[in-house]
């Protein structure tokens, strides 16, 4: 019971944290911060859809419902599965406070930000969208469901074809200092 409780609420806190960051920056700049994709949209509906999910399934859905695979004798799975919500929770968090008023959902071809080198961006360039993967990883690791693992693996792709975009974007934007960027940071914690 605690498990689920703790698992429950690190999923609200980091939608609340999401939703909370998309406020302060919007009440900031006075302008919307969201950009507008097919991607953008299919990330959106696949998180919720996994996030609903995972909420029914902490709450009273048969994991037969969801196709889970019962994996419940091989208790370091679900050891390392919360190891990397709380990761994921975390890394999340960093990213959005280090952010700041640079915060955008998607690209706004027509806004210029900052680019944020700093705090958990020393580590890796796309914290933010690392953090969903480790904790939705997580999540499956406790609740190994056959349908979260598809929507998974589809949002997975889209975030990389998402962070492909951004990277061309700040590149025109940021010019030298995005590639001196790039040379120091990796695109998420090994790979370039």
């Amino acid at each position: 019971m605690i498990e689920k409780t703790y698992l429950g609420l690190i999923l609200i806190f980091f939608i609340i944290a999401f939703a909370v960051r998309n406020i302060k920056t919007y009440v900031s700049i006075k302008k919307s911060i969201k950009g507008k994709s097919i991607k953008l949209t299919l990330s959106v509906l696949f998180s919720t859809i996994i996030y609903c999910l995972i909420l029914l399934r902490l709450t009273f859905f048969d994991p037969n419902w969801i196709l889970e695979i019962d994996l419940s004798e091989y208790r370091l799975i679900n050891l390392v599965g919360l190891i990397f919500v709380s990761a994921g929770f975390v890394l999340g968090i960093l990213a959005l406070i280090a952010m700041k008023n640079s915060w955008r959902v998607g690209i706004k071809y027509d806004q210029k930000t900052d680019l944020v080198t700093t705090g958990i961006y020393r580590i890796s360039r796309n914290p933010y969208f690392l953090s969903y993967d480790i904790l939705i990883l997580g999540y499956i690791l406790i609740f190994p469901s056959l349908i979260m693992l598809a929507f998974y693996i589809a949002l997975v792709i889209i975030f990389h074809t998402m962070i492909l975009e951004e990277e061309k974007y700040l590149l025109n934007v940021h010019g030298k200092d995005y590639i001196n960027y790039k040379k120091k940071v990796n695109r998420y914690l090994i790979m370039k």
